[in-house]
């Protein structure tokens, strides 16, 4: 009887082991990069449970020009210049009023990209005169959502993605194409890679050797 009771432990907890693992917040880096009509600028997201570090690689340069490290919990950012080796406080931005009426559109059509099922949703807005077109896959990057509320990012990719609610889920847009009012189209976000791993805890840190930029 002792020795069943123990197998039934041992069981219960790689039951729960699994659970844990299986509804675990996504960890690793997401690589993409946003294209523009006169310029391509490549992102490197690093995601450990309530820690981001997003570092900014130049279209010319080619190595990191800038890196942000917010910290969801607390509702904190900061931003890093590795050039003059100065990190300084960023205050969350405004929230964003999207003007108009948009329309949100699930598709029901299906895209394949790194592997990965995406479904299409289209967001129109004929005042801003904007569509977007999302194709959003996977779960667990609920990161993603309540980073961009604490960003309250202008760009209408990200503003338009925030009206989408229960439609996107906890999934990834894994492309995003925006699109004028004659079908233009006027910027691109796109995943090139998507790895899961586990990331150092150094990744969120500030270097010792860098000094706080204070504003006058």
């Amino acid at each position: 009887m002792k020795n069943l009771s123990h197998k039934l432990i041992i069981v219960l907890l790689a039951v729960a082991g699994f659970a844990s693992v299986s509804f675990a917040q996504f960890e690793g880096t997401i690589e993409f990069k946003k294209k523009s009509a006169t310029d391509t600028t490549k992102y490197i997201y690093y995601v450990k449970g309530n820690k981001i570090r997003i570092d900014e690689i130049g279209s010319q340069s080619k190595k990191i020009e800038g890196t942000f490290l917010i910290d969801l919990a607390a509702g904190t950012m900061m931003s890093l210049s590795h050039d003059r080796k100065l990190y300084m406080d960023q205050k969350p931005g405004a929230p964003v009023a999207v003007g108009g009426k948009p329309e949100i559109k699930n598709t029901k059509t299906s895209k394949s990209l790194q592997g990965i099922n995406c479904k299409e949703i289209i967001v129109s807005n004929v005042e801003e005169k904007t569509t977007i077109k999302y194709y959003i896959g996977g779960s667990k990057y609920d990161f993603f959502v309540k980073m961009l509320r604490l960003l309250n990012r202008k760009d209408k990719q990200s503003s338009y993605f925030l009206l989408l609610g229960k439609e996107a889920g906890d999934g990834f847009p894994y492309l995003s194409i925006q699109t004028d009012e004659t079908g233009k189209e006027v910027g691109r976000l796109e995943v090139d890679k998507i790895e899961k791993k586990a990331i150092d805890t150094e990744m969120f840190d500030i270097p010792k050797d860098y000094h706080k930029f204070e504003k006058n």
